[in-house]
């Protein structure tokens, strides 16, 4: 009788700790102390979703302290601040307690009592020197092409960079999961020295970026080095020149690596698509428009300003006619693009004190004298400040096309509707006024108006 009734007590003992309140289970205390709050102030613990932050707890103030409190767990990357505008980043996971000290009004600089915070820190350091260490000797090898002996010192000295960090990654790999993580995704090794079977420099970069990095790893799931690391990637490899075709065959190959239902795949893809939104290329509308398909449902608010961002940009796709704009010509009357229909024109940003505008400028006026005639033309927006500056290049230069500003310069009214970001740029329309091309060099736009008109 009496092992009936303690067997009884053993399984009533565990199903009880099967139902232990959450209260009772281990806890990550975030102890906050910041100076300069108001009494109204609110602080809120983020997590980083690639295209915003979400909202994990709140806290509002007690006698000068916030106060959060996390279940442990391993290690993840949160973020802490009033608004997603001024953010403390933040690692927590298995530490009973992490203590923040700092400011109301500049939080980002806040210093963190934590061993990981601490170390992280040091990591993040180790790892920006390893870059930058890498870009010199890169730099060094494109200058010294025609020394050979300083090219072999360059490329040896790369391999020793390229150990180093191997070192790093098999460290952390028996230490700090986490940490290795951020690693692997940071090691990138030079192809100087491991270019393998692969043969070009641009290929070898596509297929062995992120060779370290194994995306079935839970610990990616929440890590914002994904977001970062696949938006190197996309601005890299769309500044290399090649076709958009083999641009989207290399992105969709890296994404198909990644199972599609995880928060890694959504880190990776909005990534991507922040890296060809910074770098204006062609399949910015394409990933982007993925991206939207595939979360609007899901995070409608975060969504929101990207949609409305690739329904502008969709006006600006090759084959859509280019939205009409007005502006001063420099006699002071008004000119609109569509005044010129009926033509094959040139849009050309531009601006005197622009050194590579001004030295297309002879080029580009040998083709519309080649063509004008023929049913070509250009219209010349200037990023001038100063008419006077504006209206001497013309002259020096012979410009005999149109030209209009409103001397605003990089706030240029038609520069902004168009995302133009650097100059010069151009956009060549058909005679109904369809995009045919963007960013047409001199080169370039000749080939073009030898096929439109005939050599």
């Amino acid at each position: 009788m009496k092992k009936i009734i303690f067997a009884s007590l053993v399984i009533l003992s565990l199903c009880l700790m099967a139902f232990v309140p959450a209260d009772f289970a281990k806890k990550v205390k975030v102890s906050v102390e910041l100076k300069d709050c108001s009494f109204t102030d609110t602080l809120y613990l983020y997590q980083f979703e690639g295209f915003g932050f979400s909202k994990i707890q709140t806290a509002t103030q007690k006698s000068g302290m916030f106060e959060f409190k996390l279940p442990q767990a391993d290690a993840k990357f949160y973020y802490l601040g009033k608004n997603p505008q001024q953010l403390k980043p933040l690692i927590l996971g298995k530490e009973s307690e992490v203590r923040v000290k700092g400011n109301c009004n500049d939080l980002a600089k806040a210093l963190v009592g934590s061993k990981m915070n601490q170390d992280y820190d040091k990591l993040k350091e180790e790892l920006e020197g390893l870059k930058q260490e890498m870009n010199r000797k890169l730099e060094e090898i494109q200058k010294n092409k025609s020394d050979e002996g300083a090219q072999r010192m360059a490329i040896f000295e790369l391999s020793e960079i390229d150990d180093k960090r191997m070192a790093l990654l098999n460290k952390y790999k028996s230490s700090n999961p986490l940490f290795a993580e951020v690693v692997a995704i940071n090691t990138y090794l030079s192809y100087q020295n491991n270019e393998g079977n692969f043969y070009t420099e641009v290929d070898y970069f596509a297929n062995q970026f992120f060779q370290f990095a194994d995306f079935k790893n839970p610990y990616y799931n929440h890590n914002p080095w994904v977001f970062e690391g696949f938006k190197e990637y996309a601005v890299t490899l769309s500044s290399v020149g090649i076709d958009k075709e083999l641009h989207q065959s290399y992105l969709d190959e890296l994404l198909n690596k990644i199972d599609p239902n995880t928060n890694t795949y959504q880190l990776a893809l909005t990534g991507i698509v922040a890296g060809l939104d910074e770098r204006k290329h062609k399949n910015y509308t394409l990933y982007g428009k993925r991206l939207i398909k595939k979360y609007e449902k899901s995070h409608p608010v975060l969504i929101a300003p990207l949609k409305k961002r690739i329904d502008g940009v969709g006006s600006f796709e090759d084959g859509a006619v280019a939205p009409d704009f007005v502006q001063k010509t420099p006699e002071g009357e008004d000119l609109k693009l569509s005044d010129l229909r009926g033509k094959v024109v040139l849009v050309d940003f531009w601006a005197s004190w622009c050194g590579p505008c001004r030295r297309e400028n002879p080029h580009v006026k040998e083709l519309y004298e080649k063509y004008n005639h023929r049913g070509f033309e250009i219209l010349g927006v200037s990023l001038d400040r100063t008419k006077a500056s504006w209206e001497r290049a013309i002259e020096q230069d012979g410009l005999e096309w149109h030209h209009v500003s409103d001397l605003k310069g990089w706030k240029n009214e038609v520069a902004k509707m168009y995302g133009v970001s650097s100059i010069p740029h151009t956009m060549l329309l058909d005679k109904e006024g369809r995009i045919i091309a963007r960013k047409l060099r001199a080169a370039q736009l000749e080939q073009v108006l030898a096929q439109i008109f005939g050599s």
